[in-house]
């Protein structure tokens, strides 16, 4: 009888040693899936940082290409397509314009658009005048990114970036619109952007400055061969 009993509390013993094994084991496997999860995500992270440094490399090496390019012409319509191919190519821009700033009149005037001329309120804008006149006088970016019914009755741009060389307004980069399979603009874009405004800002003021002084040239040209005519 002792002995049966003594089986009984072995066995219970034994049915508890293993339900505690289990636990334990239970406990491991949940520790190890738990430290196998943060592996996983560590790993996703870093795979995240990878391709953003490539593409922040990529981004580098084109801007580098394109501001190179601004630099080595002093053509101010060239200037204004180079522009307008980084807008596209690099930033991802589908309805945007370029509007320069007319000392003289104190007025924006539009000189490249992809679709924007429906979408700014004129084609000349007084300088600080709504939102894109304010962006120029104030020279502080704008970003507005929902494009809801309401921002565009409101005619209100994704983004305005003033272009401003020795704290001098030039003019103003305007966004309306990217291509579809951008959502919004990365933090790289807004890099690009802020590097484009400063490069495109010193191209165009010095294509300007070029071409007003060779047609002050070709005036006193003219008017020397007029002298010697004469």
């Amino acid at each position: 009888m002792s002995s049966h009993g003594d089986l009984d509390t072995a066995i219970a013993i034994e049915i508890a040693r293993l339900r505690a094994e289990v636990t334990r084991l239970e406990k491991e496997k949940t520790a190890l899936a738990s430290e196998l999860e943060q592996v996983q995500e560590e790993n996703r992270d870093f795979a995240t940082m990878v391709v953003e440094a490539q593409e922040q490399n990529i981004a580098a090496t084109n801007l580098y290409v394109a501001s190179h390019r601004l630099h080595a012409t002093l053509d101010a319509d060239e200037v204004l397509n180079i522009i307008k191919e980084i807008l596209i190519e690099l930033v991802g821009a589908e309805e945007f314009g370029v509007l320069l700033l007319e000392n003289k009149k104190k007025q924006l005037e539009l000189v490249v658009s992809e679709g924007a001329e429906e979408r700014l309120p004129s084609r000349s804008i007084p300088m600080g005048e709504g939102i894109i006149g304010e962006v120029t006088a104030s020279r502080q970016p704008f970003f507005f990114e929902r494009d809801t019914p309401l921002a565009q009755e409101a005619r209100l741009p994704m983004a305005a970036i003033p272009l401003t060389m020795n704290e001098e307004p030039v003019g103003v980069i305007v966004i309306y619109k990217l291509f579809d399979q951008k959502p919004g603009f990365s933090p790289i874009d807004h890099q690009v952007l802020e590097l484009l405004a400063a490069h495109a800002a010193t191209a165009l003021a010095s294509a300007r400055l070029h071409g007003a002084v060779g047609r002050k040239l070709k005036t006193v040209e003219g008017f020397v061969q007029l002298m010697k005519s004469s």
